[in-house]
């Protein structure tokens, strides 16, 4: 009997530079805080996507590819997860899962034109930076993972993010 290998796993420095994009920061922050060049950042996290088979895909699609294959931690977070609504909930999980709005839009049942407003209402009630960082948020709170035993509806975790 044949074990199959891993999936793909990044290098020691894809992983140092991905554990940070968790929490939303830029390649700016990520570069000062791993003493790379923005370059060089960049380069990592499209390396990153080609191994996690995500090329061309948005930060929080990366960022939610990366921590359902446990490659880093999700980010941490403290106190209550919001109460999201259903819609809220399928607004997070449009953007982990897809890059373009003209998709999400279709998700989530709205023009892609509205999307970005969408977006923004929601990562404002997650108390997050940003859309990437509410994606590493919702793993954190068991809203995204790798079980499909989480309910569509609410967050099953106790968490609130860290500014």
């Amino acid at each position: 009997m044949t074990t199959a290998l891993p999936a793909t796993t990044l290098t020691a420095d894809q992983r140092r530079v991905a554990a940070r994009l968790v929490y939303g920061v830029s390649n700016k922050a990520i570069a000062s805080q791993v003493c790379l060049s923005v370059d060089g950042v960049a380069s990592h996290l499209g390396a990153a996507r080609k191994k996690m088979g995500c090329p061309g895909s948005s930060r929080a699609v990366l960022v939610h590819t990366l921590l359902a294959a446990r490659e880093v931690p999700p980010p941490a977070g403290s106190g209550t997860v919001p109460a999201f609504t259903k819609h809220e909930v399928t607004v997070i999980r449009a953007i982990a899962k897809h890059t373009l709005n003209a998709d999400i839009g279709n998700a989530i049942g709205v023009p892609a034109d509205d999307v970005r407003a969408e977006i923004d209402a929601t990562v404002d009630k997650g108390n997050a930076r940003n859309a990437t960082h509410l994606v590493g948020l919702a793993h954190t709170w068991g809203i995204l993972g790798t079980s499909d035993t989480q309910p569509e509806t609410e967050a099953t975790a106790t968490a609130e993010p860290a500014r």
